[in-house]
């Protein structure tokens, strides 16, 4: 047990940021029964090996004495009040004079802590409109549309909107975001990604959406069998295309329109105005990363990779799923080095260059300035649990 302890407290190199290599820590935990080494571990404690005293891999400091029914973060907070990582992670703030006698709720924790790791779900969140999930109540509710409003109500109920029998306004079901003044050229895919780019229906996530079993209006309406890739296929006949019509079947998509637009079978996801060079895949996953087709097909690891803007290890050899090689061409040296500093700019100001890694989605998206106010990924829309400054050369 000496020798334990000594190896522990040693080791000066180790990176105790990671919630399971803390957690592994507490594996010689002398009072693990008393106080539970996960919420410790989710306080920012690892364990020095020495005693019951623990230590916060952010601020350093080290609490000990722990008695039964003793709340990890509490007592971090009454040690280091102005501890970054509860700040971020807990949202802890100093104590004041009106506040220093109040005791951490610690059952509301750990609720947000799995709320956050998604072990529960809160249905009270999303969708806003539980009601109107489905594509054909979102469409009766249109009966009093007006009939010189350029936007069919078709269109609207697909990209996820319901009429508010006022004017031509609409509101989201699943993000609750209103838009209206429509005109003539609008997508309602477009406009809702524009105004409501972290709606999770717009990110692809399964938020419960059941589309229309009504008859399509159009050829190139969603159809419920666009599930085979063959009925996704047929769905381009006659239409040119900048990619490969079967290689956007692959990936998922079926023609929703002209000219090149296309639209995600399982997350409804919408794309246009392709360049020949773009793979449907990557394009797929760097616009709705949270589809459960893509990632059925490709993988979380894939998605991570391009979200990151390092498609390198994937694009070159092409999955049994995508058999078809993207057509290559030489990029001109300019070309690509402003293509690599735009990847490298912070998704927000789009001036400073990304250092920010978030966790436990992993997305590396903006500088540290802007980083400091979000409390979800700016790209996936996933909870921020830890931000950790990344280095690149």
């Amino acid at each position: 047990m000496a020798g334990h302890s000594s190896d522990i407290e040693a080791d000066n190199y180790s990176d105790w940021s990671g919630l399971e290599t803390r957690l592994e820590s507490f594996r010689h935990f002398p009072i693990v029964a008393q106080v539970s080494a996960e919420r410790l571990a989710r306080a920012g404690f690892y364990f020095t090996g020495e005693a019951d005293r623990v230590r916060c891999f952010s601020c350093h400091q080290t609490v000990e004495g722990w008695h039964r029914g003793d709340a990890p973060v509490d007592r971090h907070r009454h040690v280091s009040p102005t501890c970054k990582y509860l700040s971020c992670v807990h949202g802890v703030r100093p104590a004041s004079p009106m506040n220093s006698s109040l005791a951490y709720d610690e059952e509301a924790e750990d609720m947000e802590y799995r709320l956050r790791r998604g072990e529960v779900v809160d249905d009270t969140m999303y969708p806003v409109a539980p009601h109107m999930r489905s594509e054909d109540d979102r469409l009766r509710s249109f009966a009093g549309w007006p009939t010189s409003a350029p936007v069919t109500p078709r269109a609207l109920a697909q990209a996820g909107f319901f009429y508010l029998d006022m004017e031509d306004r609409v509101q989201c079901f699943c993000c609750g975001g209103m838009l209206s003044e429509w005109s003539s050229g609008d997508d309602p895919w477009d406009e809702h990604e524009k105004y409501f780019r972290n709606c999770f229906f717009v990110l692809g996530h399964d938020v419960g959406n059941v589309p229309s079993s009504l008859p399509p209006e159009e050829p190139r309406e969603r159809q419920p069998s666009t599930d085979s890739f063959e009925e996704r296929l047929r769905s381009f006949t006659g239409v040119s295309h900048p990619i490969a019509p079967e290689r956007l079947a692959r990936a998922g998509f079926y023609s929703s329109g002209p000219p090149d637009r296309v639209t995600c079978f399982t997350c409804g996801g919408g794309l246009k105005n392709w360049q020949p060079e773009e793979d449907p895949w990557e394009e797929h996953a760097k616009h709705y990363p949270g589809c459960r087709f893509l990632l059925g097909e490709k993988g979380q690891e894939f998605v991570n990779r391009i979200q990151l803007g390092d498609p390198s290890g994937s694009g070159s050899t092409p999955s049994h799923q995508n058999g078809i090689p993207a057509p290559g061409r030489d990029e001109d040296p300019l070309e690509k080095l402003q293509k690599l500093q735009r990847e490298k700019q912070c998704k927000i100001c789009m001036d400073r260059d990304i250092a920010i890694v978030f966790i436990p989605c992993g997305h590396l998206a903006t500088c540290n300035d802007c980083s400091q106010s979000l409390t979800k990924c700016p790209i996936c829309c996933a909870v921020i649990t830890q931000k950790i400054k990344a280095y690149i050369s």
